[in-house]
């Protein structure tokens, strides 16, 4: 077998340009088909397989690697740039650098059914009352008769006392009326219009509270009858073919056009819908069953859900098409649910402080105690919020995806693999491990642990650099400039911290903190003076709030006023699933917060310049 490096043809006839190809994906033994030419990245996100392509297929992160199990292509320079010397001997490439020309065999082992376990999170949501806007009412249809020819939908007024317009699927289903007897049906409304009518045991009425991060989507299933949470499911975004951030997704629909808008479009939907078919199938329940949906995240986010063109918000003045909330039907995106089913974007601030802040600051009641609270939400976004006084100040921060795990060498997600914590003692490096198995790569918690550790016993200065202090973990240094590494786990084929992880750090951490000090000033407030303080976000699950104080990355405040709440995004959602009623209070939310443009801010500039360094540390 061989392999062109992408951009290159083994053929130059027409014929063999459109010729399929197969492509034998192990360990789990299915036949992928391409056409000649084509990148096996862009062969493998065809075919819906989880590879993380956070450059957008420019073979700089590193991240779509797989193996060839039969003869190898030659490797590229990005292969070489990329990968260790042991990895390209055993057949590792980045998919995205080459073109499939011969059937091939390769080996890639995805973690989208481990990133699933990052939606476990169960919502305590009884302080938000309960009043979903859909309800259902058990109803006898009565049979037509010669004196009583009633049409179904009449006979359906008459048995709920009230005239409602019907959904298609509605009267559909009122098809189904006996002609001999009495009809028993469950009708489903939401105040408007009648949205399905049920005959027969209930198949259920259930919503969907929907997060769309830039990396990541989660939802959360609930019982709209009572307000259980039945199942929840997470996956990553799948644009995240089309580049790790927003900015570069957005200016790939502004020089590809519309064609590029309805890729990204259909990714996320497509993304969704896997969801929701899996997390539906996980509790028996049919996806049709989902009468309503609450959506939260990032503006660009929700234009590209839409199918909206976010161009415009990554450049001066930073406008949006939309902020507003929006009430739509789910079939006009084709998400797999009712056919009838009501979905409601949640509004946001501003072009960067989305409906997932909104519904952060909702969640945790920020500013209700009285006292000064700071929300920070990190992610590749980092949006933060400020409450006092009655005041509502916001911001955003472009973080980059470091704390998620991409831009990190041997990055990753959250999951069964990752280191997300590093202990130094005694000369000795002890990694925990997510589900106990061998180190695969680190993950966000994992980064702040090891430069923390690492920084206390001086192998990390104050300005970022790995360096020697003559003891018994020199011997795991390695490497000059920005391929410097420190070996944390197994041999040399191991898990290691390079130096550029560390400067990736430095300036993700430099964006939050600048951006914190900044709406601390805004208000006149010190730090110490915070009553609260919100991390939100994946990343700030886990996260130990004095490694945080530590490396600088939140400000100088009281380790046990820091509180990681996990998906307050996902969390506020489904607040306002349950109680429709707290649409208003997003609302509010919404329009009475302030913005702070980070982009025209000297306060900001001044500060993220100061925060590139490590606080002064006393080292063992």
């Amino acid at each position: 077998m061989t392999s062109a490096r992408f951009g290159e043809s083994k053929r130059e006839d027409g014929d063999s340009a459109r010729q399929r190809v197969r492509v034998k994906l192990m360990p789990a033994g299915q036949t992928l088909e391409g056409t000649h030419g084509e990148s096996y990245a862009d062969v493998l996100s065809a075919h819906k397989v989880s590879l993380v392509t956070d450059c957008g297929g420019m073979g700089i992160c590193g991240k779509c690697r797989i193996q060839f199990l039969s003869a190898a292509p030659q490797a590229s320079a990005a292969d070489v740039q990329m990968l260790a010397t042991d990895a390209i001997s055993s057949g590792w490439r980045l998919a995205c650098q080459h073109a499939i020309c011969d059937d091939a065999v390769i080996e890639f082992v995805g973690h989208e059914h481990e990133l699933r376990e990052k939606a476990s999170e169960e919502f305590d949501l009884r302080p938000f009352g309960f009043d979903p806007s859909v309800t259902s009412t058990r109803i006898e249809l009565l049979p037509p008769d010669k004196d009583n020819p009633d049409s179904a939908t009449a006979a359906l007024a008459k048995a709920l006392g009230k005239d409602v317009p019907l959904s298609l699927d509605a009267r559909r289903s009122l098809a189904l009326r006996q002609r001999d007897c009495p009809t028993v049906v469950r009708v489903i409304e939401n105040g408007r219009e009648i949205l399905g009518v049920q005959q027969g045991a209930s198949r259920g009425i259930l919503g969907l509270a929907v997060d769309i991060g830039t990396t990541t989507l989660a939802v959360y299933l609930f019982d709209l009858a009572d307000g259980r949470q039945l199942a929840s499911g997470a996956g990553y975004n799948p644009q995240r073919a089309f580049g790790a951030d927003v900015i570069t997704r957005i200016g790939r629909v502004r020089v590809q056009g519309q064609a590029e808008l309805e890729k990204l479009q259909h990714a996320v939907v497509d993304g969704l819908n896997q969801l929701i078919d899996e997390t539906c199938e996980s509790i028996g329940h049919a996806a049709s069953t989902i009468y309503r949906i609450s959506v939260v995240g990032n503006p660009t986010m929700l234009h590209f859900l839409l199918g909206v063109s976010p161009v415009g918000i990554d450049h001066n003045p930073y406008a949006s098409i939309f902020l507003e909330t929006v009430k739509m039907k789910a079939h006009e995106i084709g998400l797999h649910t009712h056919a009838a089913s009501d979905l409601v974007i949640i509004p946001s601030v501003s072009s960067y402080v989305g409906a997932d802040l909104v519904a952060g600051i909702l969640s945790v009641g920020l500013g209700d105690s009285g006292f000064p609270e700071l929300l920070v939400d990190i992610g590749t976004n980092g949006e933060m919020a400020v409450a006092m006084d009655g005041r509502l100040i916001s911001c955003s921060t472009a973080a980059g995806p470091a704390f998620e795990g991409a831009a990190i060498r041997q990055g990753m997600n959250a999951l069964p693999g990752a280191i997300d914590d590093v202990a130094i003692d005694d000369g000795r490096i002890a990694c925990a491990v997510i589900g106990g198995q061998p180190a695969k790569g680190i993950c966000g918690t994992g980064l702040i642990a090891a430069i923390d550790e690492l920084r206390a016993i001086g192998m990390i200065d104050s300005t970022g650099k790995l360096v020697s202090v003559n003891g018994d973990l020199d011997c795991r240094l390695e490497g000059e400039g920005k391929e410097r590494r420190i070996l944390l786990a197994g041999d040399e084929a191991g898990v290691y911290l390079y130096q550029q992880d560390v400067r990736e750090f430095q300036l993700a951490k430099a964006a939050i903190r600048a951006g914190i000090d900044t709406l601390l000033a805004a208000v006149g407030v010190q730090a110490k003076n915070l009553g609260r303080l919100y991390v939100a976000g994946a990343f700030g699950t886990h996260l130990r709030p004095t490694r945080a104080l530590r490396t600088g990355l939140l400000p100088d405040v009281d380790a046990t006023r820091v509180l990681p709440i996990g998906n307050s995004a996902g969390k506020g959602a489904a607040a306002i699933l349950l109680n429709h009623q707290l649409q208003r209070e997003a609302a509010a939310i919404a329009s009475s917060a302030e913005y702070i443009e980070l982009s025209k801010s000297e306060e900001f500039t001044k500060h993220y310049m100061d925060c590139m360094r490590f606080p002064d540390v006393v080292c063992s």
